[in-house]
């Protein structure tokens, strides 16, 4: 490189990395033309002769976002690092990023569907008032309490409307039913079918992960037992959403009991403009990476530590 052609990329970066000078401002006090300094700023870069350092204790994580996007082809990632790595606390940095996301994202005359769980309680609760209007906030599965344990989705989809200025659409039924021929009758209920209906038409999607356990939210919700659990594993299931199945590989498991359930096929999360997937810890790294390989969400938001595990492989 010529010693003027140095010179001036030297002079060019200094007035717009230093001394803050805009284009327009560099271009009248140098005497080149505003294209001429975009090109030499490009080619200082290009030539080391400035090198971008970014100083921030959230590098790490913008890094893992990054490859997770790359790795898994998705829209977005978000990867959050709890203050400690305790259950309570990842919910509760998980459910903040989750908040803050959607209140990027959802715009006026949005659907935005919601599942229940206690991650997406988080995420509820950490939203803020928006002037957003015309928002329909929609549960994606049944609901129905069926134990002591509430799934609280009547208040998670009301707090989150009551976010957006919107107005909310509940399923008052229960997630599984114990014959298909009950979730077909309670299917023909006109109130069902549209709130299915408006699920199936959702710009947005955000929902929980659920392991097979009886640490899950479907668990303590008395949806799932012992012997469902069994089953479940028997047909190779690692994960849940909405209360679907899927392997290992990400493919729909036990049709059987698929049947029984009402709740927004998994195919139709593959169709959003944002199908976002929230879930944290270790424990759940085969539920997730099972949910990424069926392709079933395209926005991730999880911790750090489950960030890494995810790219191991």
């Amino acid at each position: 490189m010529k010693n003027i052609d140095l010179h001036l990329l030297t002079k060019v970066s200094v007035l717009y990395y230093r001394e803050g000078l805009t284009h327009q401002a560099i271009s009248k006090r140098l005497g080149i033309s505003r294209q001429s300094v975009g090109r030499f700023l490009q080619k200082a870069r290009k030539e080391g002769v400035v090198q971008i350092h970014i100083d921030s204790p959230l590098l790490h994580c913008t890094e893992l976002e990054s490859q997770l996007e790359s790795r898994f082809s998705l829209k977005e990632a978000v990867v959050v690092s709890p203050a400690v790595e305790t259950e309570e606390s990842v919910k509760k940095t998980l459910g903040k990023a989750g908040a803050e996301f959607l209140m990027r994202r959802v715009q006026s005359g949005d659907i935005l569907g919601v599942s229940w769980g206690s991650t997406v309680l988080e995420c509820a609760q950490h939203l803020k008032p928006l002037d957003t209007e015309n928002v329909t906030v929609v549960q994606l599965n049944g609901s129905l309490d069926v134990a002591s344990y509430s799934t609280r989705a009547e208040y998670i989809v009301d707090r989150m409307a009551r976010a957006f200025n919107g107005k909310m659409v509940t399923i008052s039924a229960p997630m599984i039913v114990d014959r298909p021929e009950i979730l077909d009758s309670i299917k023909s209920d006109s109130r069902v079918a549209a709130a299915l209906e408006m699920a199936d038409k959702s710009r947005i999607a955000i929902f929980g992960i659920g392991d097979i356990s009886e640490n899950s939210s479907p668990y303590k919700a008395g949806y799932f037992d012992q012997a469902l659990i069994h089953e479940l594993g028997r047909h190779g299931v690692v994960g849940e959403i909405c209360g679907r199945f899927y392997d290992a590989d990400g493919k729909i498991a036990a049709p059987e009991i698929q049947q029984r359930i009402l709740a927004i096929e998994l195919d139709n999360l593959k169709k959003k403009k944002f199908s976002v997937a929230i879930a944290g810890q270790p424990k759940k790294i085969e539920a997730i990476r099972g949910l990424l390989k069926g392709g079933y969400s395209n926005v991730l938001i999880t911790d750090e530590t489950t960030a890494r595990e995810l790219l191991k492989y």
